[in-house]
């Protein structure tokens, strides 16, 4: 893969929407719970207020490319977040579907990296199309990132 290539990967916006909406929902109530009691009238108002536009935006700001030698995340609402990740730094994809990611439909992709001294994913990609084959292109993006060329299988 070149320097000038860009290929953006499609995101199943539907679900991922959906998937947002929920996990917006048990947190309110989780916290709600824990804070002041309040969780179930400020999940039910959020339910009906805020909270289908915020799911919404947040999942049509998600764009996830490979951009040359580094894979690109953008995302966020009200704080946008851009981040850059060089290909030679991950170390693993890892595809996860919880419960809720299940019941939406969706996975997870989970980007490590070496060095960043956190147990956290550098970036967790949801809802790609195919993530199967998005795993194994980012991987031989990687390795042909790493040895300089493209890889020999």
């Amino acid at each position: 893969m070149d320097e000038s290539t860009t290929n953006e990967f499609s995101i199943e916006r539907k679900p991922v929407q959906r998937y947002f909406y929920w996990v917006q929902i048990f947190m309110i109530v989780l916290v709600g719970i824990w804070f002041c009691g309040a969780g179930l009238p400020l999940a039910i108002l959020h339910a009906f207020t805020l909270g289908p536009w915020l799911s919404r935006r947040q999942s049509a700001a998600l764009h996830y490319r490979l951009d040359g030698t580094a894979l690109r995340v953008d995302q966020g609402v009200f704080f946008l977040k851009r981040k850059t990740i060089p290909l030679d730094r991950v170390t693993d994809v890892v595809l996860a579907q919880g419960p809720l990611l299940k019941l939406c439909g969706i996975w997870e992709l989970r980007v490590q990296t070496a060095g960043t001294g956190q147990s956290v994913p550098e970036a967790t990609l949801y809802g790609v199309t195919d993530p199967e084959a998005v795993r194994d292109v980012l991987m031989t993006a990687r390795d042909e990132a790493v040895s300089g060329g493209p890889a020999d299988f």
